[in-house]
C-alpha cells in the first residue's frame, strides 16, 4: 500500500485523523497505510504549531475540547495566553496577558469589551499545511472521483517539504460559487456536532478550492497550485477578506 502523500510503500502502523482530535474529531480517520508513519510524523509537527499558535486555539478553548492527551486546550497567540476550561465547559476559557490594546468597544464602568487578538502568531505556513492535509484525505476518502481527477504534486511536494514556497490561503466565508460538502452523510453529521465544516468547489482545471471552517473561523485555499485568479476574485467582492501569508498581499499589489 502507498502513502497518498510520498507515494512510497508503506506499513504504517498508525491511525490517521483526517481532522486532528484536537478539533474533538474522532471518527473521520484515514485506512490504516495510507499515510506513512514517516509523513504521519512530520505533519504532526506543523499540526501542533497551528492548533496551538494561531486563532484556532480561541475556539478549540471556546468549545471546551479535550485533547490527545486528555487535558484542557492550551496555546498562545502573540502576546496572549489561552487556556480552556480544565471541566472542558463550553465558554469557559482564560486568557492572560491582555492590555487595551486588545480590546474594542471597551466599556469603563462594566470592564467588558470585545477582545481582538491576531489570527496568526507566525503560524500562518503551519496553517495552511495543515488546510492541505485535511483537504487531500478528505478528498481521497469522501470524494475519491475528485481524487483521481486532479494532480496534487505541488501540494505534496510542499508536505513532504520538497518544495518550501509559501502557499497563500484566505480566511473568508464568502463563496464565489455554490461550494459542495466534502465528507458525506454520518461524517458529515459527526464533524458537524465538533464544528468542523469542509467543502470544496470545482473552478477550473488548476483550481479546486478547499474550505475548511471550525468554528467562527474560515480557511480557503486552492488544493492544486499557488496561483492567485481566484484570490482576487474572492477579494474584489468580501471586502472582510484577509490573505496569508501577508508577503502575498504585496504580490497583487504589484500585480
Amino acid at each position: 500500500m502507498k502513502c497518498i502523500f510520498c507515494d512510497i510503500d508503506t506499513e504504517a502502523k498508525s491511525v490517521e485523523h483526517i481532522v486532528s482530535e484536537s478539533f474533538g474529531n474522532k471518527d473521520y480517520v484515514m485506512q490504516k497505510g495510507k499515510v506513512c508513519d514517516t509523513c504521519n510524523g512530520r505533519f504532526s509537527k506543523f499540526e501542533d504549531t497551528a492548533l496551538t499558535n494561531s486563532v484556532f486555539i480561541m475556539e478549540r478553548a471556546r468549545f471546551g475540547v479535550v485533547t490527545k492527551k486528555g487535558n484542557n486546550a492550551k496555546g498562545k497567540v502573540n502576546n496572549l495566553t489561552i487556556a480552556g476550561d480544565k471541566e472542558f465547559r463550553p465558554s469557559y476559557l482564560t486568557v492572560k496577558g491582555l492590555t487595551l490594546d486588545n480590546f474594542e468597544d471597551f466599556d469603563h464602568l462594566t470592564q467588558t469589551g470585545h477582545i481582538v487578538i491576531a489570527s496568526f502568531d507566525k503560524s500562518e505556513v503551519a496553517t495552511s499545511k495543515l488546510v492541505l492535509k485535511i483537504g487531500l484525505e478528505s478528498i481521497y476518502v469522501s470524494q475519491r472521483t475528485l481524487f483521481k481527477k486532479y494532480v496534487f504534486k505541488e501540494l505534496k511536494d510542499f508536505l513532504t517539504s520538497k518544495t518550501n514556497n509559501d502557499w497563500p490561503f484566505l480566511t473568508t466565508d464568502f463563496e464565489i460559487a455554490k461550494f459542495c460538502s466534502v465528507p458525506r452523510f454520518s461524517d458529515k453529521f459527526r464533524l458537524k456536532k465538533n464544528h468542523c465544516d469542509l467543502k470544496y468547489l470545482e473552478v477550473d482545471e488548476q483550481t479546486l478550492l478547499f474550505k475548511f471552517k471550525y468554528g467562527a473561523i474560515p480557511i480557503t485555499l486552492n488544493l492544486i497550485n499557488r496561483n492567485l485568479d481566484w484570490v482576487k476574485k474572492t477579494l474584489a467582492q468580501d471586502e472582510k477578506a484577509i490573505l496569508y501569508p501577508e508577503h502575498f498581499r504585496n504580490k497583487l499589489v504589484k500585480r
